[in-house]
């Protein structure tokens, strides 16, 4: 298709969680015209809808297919970086595990975002969010249990009350602390409809499509944002290779996510203005802090072959189970999440069925790394560095991790499932962390990159209602405005995060 207009109220810039929530909400009023731009396809390919597919969308023609640079602390490895490019951004790729994080997250949130970002702020922005599997009302998420659990799955849970840990039936109810299966974003199905993934392309922009004033282009690419006078003006954006201005009247938004919405504002001249010169780009604001902060959940897979195979349904999300266990002493939320799916790797389906993968995780890392622009083809991937495990105190509670899952995977009725004789566990300190420095991957949760925060916090990138500092018009919203990680999954807290903004935009526009 061709672009219909030059000229919108509002641009918004990346189809993800948060850019579908966004275009849903800013186009909720006929008065104002709203183009949402995606730089992959419409999200046509059948395993987008099949919760059961997702393994095969990673490096894919839907992946962006990041890498980082080598990491130091892990044994100088690149690590893939999955990241969604197709309708729906990565809430199209990812595992559908539903989980609004801890209480005590938020709260965090409150010394870099004030009052409003507090828990009791921002839970109900999460809870609005919800529906019941069954209902697919336009706007809410379906949520659904898990009453039909693959037997590999059922066997984690009990083998870890066995190893101590406590059930928890719903990991969203107050406590995140035990063992339990996962509720999903996945619809209920039934006679002739069966259950597919309900990411926010389904449930927000699908249902809105045919509003007049909203506008999807897809494959379409931004390359840059159109400053002047110290406002945001529109975008330069690639579409069936010609490169189009399209103005906004009102605001352009990034949602392109913790990758792309940083690498937009350093091409757009936005970020530290002595790296910018370097690569000879013109400053036209100086903010430090783009592109810093970034971190993201890191995971450990312990992966075992199984002595009999069992199917695993096109409803499964695969990563069915799992559990919240806190480590250290005085700590506000658990330090671990554990994953578990009925496959040999947590980010990939080999051994389907017939084998199975326990996955401890950092819940809140400490370790921060940062994003860069590439000095050989600033256009292209940016170089991305999280710097995993450079603070010791993450390598030291994955290590816990790594041993809490080997006692799980060893405990009846999970221990019984595997050939005999058992291995021999890692069992000292240091073989432990070897074993984490040579496996540990991405959890796919990158945040942090364009963080909120006060007016005074110099490496804050945007304010406390999501508005880039210095440059008027021009808000971020996306997983890359989150200042500290949250404990779990963080898909819904990013369409939590846009449900809010789009509260701030319609506020800041009267």
């Amino acid at each position: 298709m061709q672009i219909p207009d030059r000229m919108y109220d509002f641009v918004v810039v990346g189809a993800g969680a948060a850019g579908c929530v966004l275009a849903a909400g800013l186009s909720a009023r006929p008065d104002q015209t709203v183009l949402l731009i995606e730089a992959g396809p419409a999200d046509h390919d059948p395993r987008i809808a099949r919760p059961a597919a997702w393994p095969g969308l990673l490096g894919s023609e839907l992946d962006w297919a990041y890498r980082t640079v080598p990491q130091a602390a892990l044994d100088g490895r690149r690590l893939a970086w999955p990241r969604g490019r197709v309708l729906g951004g990565s809430g199209a790729i990812n595992a559908m595990v539903h989980i609004r994080g801890a209480a005590c997250d938020f709260d965090a949130w409150s010394q870099w975002g004030g009052e409003e970002w507090t828990a009791a702020a921002f839970l109900p922005w999460l809870e609005r969010l919800e529906a019941p599997a069954g209902s697919c009302a336009p706007g809410a998420i379906p949520v659904a249990e898990n009453t039909a659990p693959h037997p590999f799955a059922a066997a984690f849970v009990a083998a870890a009350q066995k190893a101590g840990l406590p059930a928890n039936p719903d990991f969203n109810a107050g406590s995140q602390e035990g063992v339990g299966l996962y509720r999903t974003t996945v619809t209920a199905g039934g006679p002739g409809a069966a259950a597919r993934r309900a990411n926010t392309a389904f449930t927000h922009l699908r249902p809105v499509l045919e509003r007049p004033n909203l506008t999807v282009l897809t494959d379409a690419q931004v390359l840059r944002i159109e400053v002047s006078a110290g406002g945001a003006r529109g975008v330069r954006v690639r579409h069936a290779g010609v490169v189009h201005t399209v103005g906004a009247t009102t605001e352009v938004v990034l949602c392109a996510g913790t990758v792309a919405s940083p690498q937009l504002l350093l091409l757009s001249g936005i970020g530290p203005a002595d790296a910018l010169a370097e690569l000879g780009i013109a400053s036209t604001t100086d903010l430090p802090g783009v592109g810093a902060n970034l971190h993201d959940h890191v995971q450990v897979s312990l992966a075992y072959d199984t002595t009999e195979g069992h199917p695993v349904a096109d409803r499964s999300n695969l990563g069915e189970a799992g559990g919240f266990v806190t480590v250290l002493p005085h700590s506000p939320a658990p330090d671990i999440q554990l994953s578990f799916a009925p496959m040999k790797d947590l980010n990939n389906a080999s051994r389907l069925g017939w084998g199975f993968t326990i996955g401890p995780a950092l819940t809140r890392p400490r370790s921060r790394g940062r994003l860069t622009l590439d000095p050989a083809d600033p256009l292209g991937h940016p170089l991305i560095d999280p710097a995993y495990l450079t603070d010791p105190a993450d390598l030291d509670t994955l290590v816990e991790g790594v041993r809490l899952a080997q006692e799980i995977a060893a405990t009846d009725p999970l221990g019984s499932l595997r050939p005999a004789p058992l291995p021999t566990p890692l069992a000292t300190r240091a073989e432990l962390a070897q074993f984490v420095r040579a496996n540990a991957q991405t959890q796919f949760h990158p945040v942090g990159t364009c963080r909120f925060g006060p007016d005074d916090d110099e490496l804050a990138v945007v304010d406390r209602r999501l508005r880039v500092r210095g440059v008027a018009g021009l808000r971020v919203v996306d997983a890359s405005v989150i200042p500290r990680m949250i404990t779990g999954n963080i898909h819904a807290a990013v369409a939590a995060v846009a449900e809010r903004a789009v509260g701030f935009i319609q506020e800041d526009a009267t």
